[in-house]
């Protein structure tokens, strides 16, 4: 679902008409309500849905984040590839991660699907971590390789890509807009702020937003026979809401760094 469009002008005279395309793209993500397949797939849960949140707990679910962007930075640090030299590189980058990504995500949906609320309650913590090693690697595909200020933005690319509603997805993109605004006399210290802040915002927001979209969607893994096949579209489902975020939002730091945009889309 689409909320009223809202007039955007960007200066894109440096852009070639493939960044144009991408530009508008972008406008038009963020433009767009979060999907609907989480509360489709939360109304098939039933009963189950009350037991699934009481053993997975927005605790849970904050430590597993932590440790999932540990871990998908440490997995990068080694990693040695050039910078992509245009947009349309990285974007092919990206592609083959997202695929990697979604592909890797149905099969261990379906895996923990097949074994019910057990499953589901090893699942959720590893496709959170599936989720910030997407993030990391796109980021790397655009050539965003910096451990310290890239594990404060992967968050907040999760908190977007885990909006449960168009209010929760506009206030998570306009954080991003305004830390890319800032001075840069003040760069140095928006990071370290950010770098600071992190630890609160993914506790007392990602993580509660990350644990109600996924519960959401997993919950009716837990029914027998058909959970195999609700786990898989579950874990494909957010991985590439995750990826298209990841995509859109590292897009537009990319055409900012080379000053192709002059300011956020939006």
């Amino acid at each position: 679902m689409r909320r009223d469009p809202k007039v955007i002008v960007v200066d894109t005279r440096n852009a070639s008409d493939y960044e144009r395309d991408q530009i508008r793209e972008i406008a038009e993500w963020k433009g767009t309500e979060p999907g609907q397949v989480a509360r489709w797939l939360g109304r098939m849960a039933g009963p189950v849905d009350k037991a699934i949140r009481s053993a997975l707990t927005e605790e849970t679910v904050e430590n597993a984040l932590a440790e999932a962007n540990r871990l998908a930075g440490k997995s990068l640090a080694e990693r040695k590839d050039a910078a992509p030299a245009d947009l349309e590189k990285a974007d092919a980058a990206a592609l083959e991660t997202r695929n990697w990504a979604v592909g890797y995500a149905a099969v261990s949906g379906a895996s923990a699907g097949a074994v019910g609320l057990p499953g589901l309650v090893v699942d959720i913590p590893f496709t959170v971590t599936m989720a910030l090693r997407a993030i990391r690697r796109i980021g790397a595909d655009y050539g965003f390789r910096d451990e310290a200020e890239e594990s404060a933005f992967a968050m907040r690319v999760l908190a977007v890509a885990a909006a449960n509603s168009a209010q929760e997805k506009t206030h998570a993109i306009a954080v991003i807009e305004r830390e890319a605004e800032a001075p840069d006399s003040n760069i140095g210290a928006s990071r370290s702020a950010v770098g600071k802040e992190s630890a609160i915002f993914a506790t007392r927001s990602i993580a509660a937003a990350v644990a109600r979209n996924l519960v959401g969607r997993k919950a009716a893994q837990a029914i027998p026979v058909i959970g195999a096949a609700i786990g898989a579209a579950a874990s494909m489902s957010f991985l590439d809401d995750v990826c298209t975020a990841a995509g859109r939002l590292y897009q537009e730091r990319f055409l900012r760094d080379r000053a192709i945009l002059d300011r956020p889309i939006g």
